[in-house]
């Protein structure tokens, strides 16, 4: 067969010392194991992408130099490329464009002082990926990122089984185009059962005969880790203690391959030869903002809102970053820091070891104090006994609270909107359905206890107390939980509302903590969003079906996804009007979440905020932090 009639196959292999359940002590014995079976692969002539962070560079480089010069002299023969991923592996739709252009700099620098090179395609961390984060890459030189093809395509019904046979083209959020190389989830999950011992090479050949239509191109074989052949990073008890022979079988099935004429094997880049113009891709959409590999227990929640203690890492990155951004003279080294803070592994299955190794510190928690309300002819209060509603209205806004329920909001409405009601809450009976025969309130805390099996709310009967605070009004109530000690509080500012939740127990429980609901009133339409994801601008998305970001994967995973909102804002609204929520990551790094379900002929939209999720990377201890928003109000863009 022709050679340009031969199928393109690649493998992209991920190199990872900073793997969250490997002990530092153990990297020589990765090296050895995993890592040089792959430089002996490509010294045999089977072609190899070989991706790596700079710091799993600097760190094979401390235990084995001369793998080090090996795989140099290797890419200067061409017999194997490397692919980018930055200075550490960051989940970009995370973290802060900023951090994010940072870690690619470095990266790249690191690349080229100790290899000669400067790669021109990257592997997305963990394959998460946004469109605003796509501008990240293309802002930093890439000609074309590595990215998951089976969750997008999922995600996007209009894309046709045929674009996984060549690259193709994504379109960012600016709108401007790169070129995408595709990973395969259930291809690269094939091919590690069959090196386990799973399935037999005709078994495996038989799947390619399946799956590599007639007409494909181009197709990967491989592009996930490499340290679990003949090593076992140690995450699950279901790892197997003793394997050998593992690249054994792989150079096996690789040398058949290269025998076979309908077959080549080819370096990443030769893939870009491939690629053809046609119409860019549009990678997410409202339901999917942020695409993350293989199945669904992988999604944001996992980097955080789980682990031994994601929100306190999270918010003391978000705490670096703002003293890094005005210090006027930040050097790499300290910009290297906060990446590696940032890394995602000290956020999954962390060694004890590694954990303590952190030396986190907690910030201090501070029960909020206020001083005694002298009355304004400026602010009405109406309290209404029977029903225990503290109505409150300003020149600004109107909000009315419900002393029955740990004063969720009834309503709140701005001057600028006509004082028309924009959240608050739907009460039981409202929809017509049995399935949704409950109030839906706006602005209050729920716990999901896992080991307690209960749940945990503040919608309980409070008295409220009144304050000042910077001249303004504050109301506030204390409740005592099954969980611990909670204050509530409002600040009335104008056209700005702030609300704070703080906790006397700061110890985070095993539990999905979620809180600052915010139910719209107008359940007409469909809700829209606007937030960043990872980078320089916001991204819009109108919802258009259901969707349900807090609905659980499993027993065992409590959420299906969060957005990164990694500029502490979200605006959220139907029809021409919303809010805009605001808060501080550097306090705490909560995440937001939206759901959005059409009932009969009309819409229930709800966002709120979670401090904490469940997966099997969620350990006890950690850390819950108290929150404070901003909520003002906002139009729908009038660029959509």
């Amino acid at each position: 067969m022709p050679k340009d009639q031969s199928i393109a196959l690649y493998t992209i292999f991920h190199l990872n010392l900073a793997f969250s359940s490997i002990e530092n002590e153990r990297h020589g014995e990765v090296v050895k194991l995993c890592y040089w079976p792959l430089l002996e692969l490509a010294q045999d002539g089977i072609a190899l992408g070989l991706e790596m962070t700079a710091s799993t560079l600097e760190a094979i480089k401390a235990v084995d130099p001369e793998w080090v010069n090996a795989f140099k002299s290797l890419l200067l023969l061409g017999k194997c490329e490397l692919v980018a991923s930055g200075d550490s592996q960051i989940i970009g739709p995370l973290i802060p464009a900023k951090v994010n252009q940072v870690n690619l700099k470095l990266g790249q620098d690191y690349y080229q002082h100790e290899l000669g090179i400067k790669p021109n395609i990257a592997y997305l961390n963990e394959q998460a990926v946004s469109a605003g984060l796509l501008d990240i890459y293309i802002d930093e030189g890439f000609e074309a990122v590595v990215v998951e093809w089976d969750n997008p395509f999922s995600h996007n019904p209009d894309w046709h089984p045929q674009l996984l046979e060549r690259p193709q083209s994504l379109v960012s959020a600016s709108g401007r185009k790169i070129k995408v190389i595709w990973n395969h989830a259930i291809a690269f999950q094939k091919f590690q059962r069959y090196v386990h011992g799973e399935l037999t090479q005709g078994d495996y050949l038989n799947y390619l005969l399946k799956v590599l239509k007639p007409g494909t191109i181009a197709f990967p074989v491989y592009g996930s880790d490499a340290e679990v052949f003949d090593f076992r990073p140690g995450r699950y008890l279901t790892e197997a203690n003793e394997i050998t022979g593992e690249w054994l079988r792989v150079k096996t099935l690789f040398n058949a391959i290269k025998e076979m004429k309908k077959y080549r094997w080819v370096c990443p880049s030769s893939l870009l030869s491939l690629w053809q113009p046609s119409k860019p891709l549009k990678l997410t959409n409202a339901h999917h903002p942020v695409s993350v590999k293989k199945q669904a227990k992988y999604n944001l929640c996992r980097w955080g809102l789980s682990g031994r203690n994601d929100l306190l890492l999270n918010t003391l990155c978000y705490k670096h970053l703002a003293s890094l951004q005005i210090k006027p003279n930040a050097d790499d080294n300290e910009w290297r820091n906060l990446c590696r803070l940032w890394a995602s592994d000290l956020r999954t299955h962390l060694t004890n070891n590694r954990y303590n190794a952190l030396k986190l510190t907690t910030p201090s928690s501070k029960s909020p104090t206020f001083a005694p309300w002298i009355p304004r002819a400026d602010v009405i209060l109406d309290y209404d006994a029977e029903r225990r509603r503290l109505h409150i209205r300003t020149p600004y806004l109107y909000l009315s609270l419900n002393g029955n329920k740990g004063l969720a909001i009834d309503t709140l409405a701005f001057s600028s909107q006509g004082f028309e009601p924009i959240i608050g809450t739907l009460s039981h009976g409202y929809f017509d359905h049995i399935s949704y025969g409950a109030d839906f309130y706006s602005n209050h805390l729920l716990l999901e206890r896992f080991r307690d099996r209960d749940r945990v709310a503040d919608l309980n009967r409070v008295e409220y107390q009144l304050g000042e605070l910077d001249g303004c009004l504050v109301i506030f109530c204390k409740q005592s939980l099954n969980s611990g000690g909670l204050i509530k509080w409002y600040k009335l500012d104008n056209e700005s509302l702030y609300t704070g939740f703080c906790f006397e127990d700061s110890h985070r429980p095993e539990a999905s903590v979620r809180l600052g609901f915010m139910t719209l009133l107008d359940c007409e339409q469909r809700a829209w969003y606007q937030t960043r994801l990872g980078g320089h601008q916001d991204e819009f998305f109108q919802i258009t079906d259901d969707m349900d970001q807090g609905a659980a994967v499993s027993s065992i995973v409590s959420s299906s996804s969060a957005l990164g909102a990694t500029n502490g804002t979200i605006s959220f609204g139907s029809k021409t009007r919303g809010i805009h929520i605001s808060w501080n990551p550097a306090n705490c790094a909560a995440l937001p979440m939206i759901s959005s379900k059409k009932i009969n002929n009309q819409y229930l939209n709800r966002l709120w905020f979670s401090l904490a999720e469940a997966d099997e990377t969620l350990k006890s201890g950690g850390h819950l932090l108290n929150f404070l928003l901003c909520i003002t109000p906002t139009m729908r863009p009038c660029h959509v």
